[in-house]
């Protein structure tokens, strides 16, 4: 644990059953969406991309026997994306994602500290060559961590894909749910590289270099998001994300023009889960 650096977020990872419906539901929700990436193994995403190198990643199957074929080898990305959607369906919030430096170390050294690593996952399409790092853990079937190690990625994001209506810069909170957070500290600790924990009343806040990993209760999950219903027993789970807009009222006036469901709850407006979006999604505006 003395050598622990805390880790940027990259990315978070959100099954969809279909890219046109997350894009159209992204778009009504003020952001602008890339054009449709594919992966070599089977899956396809249209990703939406802030301005400090965070983004979303709606996760879609391209084709079905390609995925398959590749699981069986042992892509633990495409596994545990197999398993998520048996038990949750394919609307989601299925992995936290964190920049890595070099994912054949980080590796071994989640295979020390007692998590399972699987194989090393390459991720290549023209202009991206990325190494995928898992620490998974069996207490947590429904959420993985991993490190995402960019070696050799030249395609930068078009400047007008950074430019959202709803003023979107930055994903500045991940949210997670477990009874009792506190079970989690060491494993979270190991992944996000984060030693200092801050306790509070509703669970548990780890603070990165670009934003917050946030780790709740029922009662932090309903005081924060407005969130009754949890999921059914123990286990980490991925539920909330907030992004930071320069201005709250241009994006209440966005979802009320595009009939967007909403409400205020303390300093986020809060968007409950729908078909393309598998997740809550929470407005918070800079400074506040």
């Amino acid at each position: 644990m003395s050598k622990l650096e805390p880790r940027n977020l990259d990315h978070v990872v959100l099954p969809v059953p279909d890219l046109d419906i997350a894009r159209e539901r992204y778009q009504s929700l003020g952001f602008c969406v890339a054009p449709d990436g594919r992966h070599k193994f089977g899956t396809e995403n249209c990703c939406i991309k802030f301005a400090n190198g965070t983004f979303l990643e709606p996760l879609a199957i391209g084709h079905r026997e390609t995925v398959e074929a590749n699981a069986v080898r042992g892509n633990n990305f495409l596994s545990r994306d197999a398993s998520y959607r048996f038990r949750n369906g394919d609307n989601g919030f299925s992995m936290v994602v964190f920049t890595g430096d070099d994912a054949k170390a980080e590796r071994r050294a989640f295979k020390k500290a007692g998590y399972k690593p699987g194989k090393l996952v390459t991720v290549k399409r023209t202009g991206v060559h990325a190494r995928l790092a898992f620490a998974l853990d069996d207490r947590a079937p429904d959420l993985s961590l991993f490190l995402c190690e960019d070696v050799g990625s030249v395609t930068k994001p078009n400047p007008k894909l950074l430019k959202h209506d709803n003023g979107a810069t930055r994903i500045a909170q991940v949210t997670l749910y477990e009874p009792v957070p506190s079970d989690f500290q060491y494993y979270l600790q190991t992944v996000c590289g984060q030693r200092d924990v801050r306790s509070h009343s509703f669970g548990m806040d780890q603070s990165l270099p670009n934003g917050t990993l946030t780790t709740l209760t029922a009662d932090g999950l309903s005081a924060y998001y407005g969130i009754g219903d949890v999921p059914v027993g123990r286990g980490l789970r991925a539920m909330a994300v907030d992004i930071e807009v320069k201005n709250l009222k241009t994006v209440s006036k966005l979802l009320e023009k595009n009939e967007i469901e909403y409400s205020k709850i303390g300093p986020r407006l809060v968007v409950p889960p729908a078909p393309g979006q598998g997740m809550t999604l929470a407005f918070l505006e800079a400074g506040k």
